[in-house]
């Protein structure tokens, strides 16, 4: 039984929805609806954390980025009154609610292959949203990230370690002349692999919940922070193919590769950040998060 009232969905998106199917708990509810021999994803924003404006710009940012060969994205479909957004009654309240068209594709595997794809296809990302009208777009700088996740960690205890890294690394990062001035743009957000999928040769991106404007790097470090908390004997090969790929689009400077590590480690902070701020998590659980993220931010990262 579904908490969805597909009856209602489909007179407001002029849909036949027969079927759904919750795919994703959690702060972000996702549901995959069936319905006249097509597939969608509906996707129940958080009701905290994301203003009206924001997740309208991820809806436009998402039907106007650039027809390109080698990548696709998650278009977003209309209500029939033309509207960016609806509202889903969910948990008595109104939910902040998109509709997605699926994407069809495998699986991105950890092999360096795919990575080299993956990084290839994020870079055509970024040129694919390049240009796109700005308003009410997230402001993904790394300064104020630092800065909110050192405050939203004050209010978990045994925080103390974890806040005086994040610190240090705020300042290492600020106090890097190279760390400035670097290439900016619409970034995805949250680029790992296991948001995107390739089918022919092409990838396809989706989940731009976190999606904004800031450095090219913070997507680029989200995806090497997947692997440097992975498996440690890969994460050497798995980076250089991320980086090999995301070349052969857009040759990286050498600053962008020199401040790498920074933006690695605001990967880190921002999913403590996350964590801090919408979810509750097991007890115990977070003191094994502080120690890895303190351990991470305060070890030299060479990539």
């Amino acid at each position: 039984m579904s908490d969805i009232d597909l009856h209602d969905l489909s007179r407001v998106y002029g849909r036949a929805f027969a079927g759904c199917e919750l795919v994703v708990p959690g702060v972000n509810r996702t549901y995959r609806l069936v319905g006249g021999g097509e597939v969608y994803y509906l996707r129940l924003y958080r009701p905290v954390g994301r203003s009206p404006a924001e997740v309208a710009f991820e809806l436009r940012l998402l039907r106007e980025a650039r027809p390109t060969p080698g990548i696709d994205v998650a278009r977003p479909i209309r209500p029939v009154d033309g509207a960016d957004c609806v509202q889903v009654p969910f948990g008595g309240v109104g939910r902040t609610a998109g509709l997605f068209e699926a994407l069809e594709g495998r699986s991105i595997t950890n092999e360096p292959e795919d990575v080299a794809l993956f990084g290839s296809a994020l870079a055509k990302l970024h040129h694919a949203l390049a240009g796109i009208d700005g308003g009410g777009a997230r402001l993904l700088d790394p300064e104020a990230l630092y800065a909110h996740a050192a405050m939203a960690l004050t209010r978990i205890p045994g925080s103390e370690a974890a806040r005086r890294a994040v610190d240090r690394c705020r300042a290492e990062l600020l106090g890097d002349p190279a760390a400035h001035g670097l290439p900016s743009g619409h970034c995805h957000g949250d680029a790992r692999l296991a948001n995107a999928v390739v089918r022919d040769g092409a990838v396809g991106f989706f989940d731009f919940d976190d999606c904004g404007y800031g450095p090219y790097l913070l997507d680029l470090g989200t995806a090497a922070w997947h692997f440097t908390v992975g498996d440690p004997s890969r994460t050497g090969a798995l980076v250089a193919a991320l980086l090999n790929g995301y070349d052969r689009q857009r040759p990286l400077s050498r600053a962008e590769r020199r401040v790498l590590p920074h933006y690695v480690k605001l990967a880190e902070v921002r999913a403590l950040l996350f964590l801090a701020e919408f979810c509750t998590l097991a007890d115990g659980l977070w003191p094994r998060v502080l120690d890895r993220a303190t351990n991470l931010l305060e070890r030299e990262l060479t990539l």
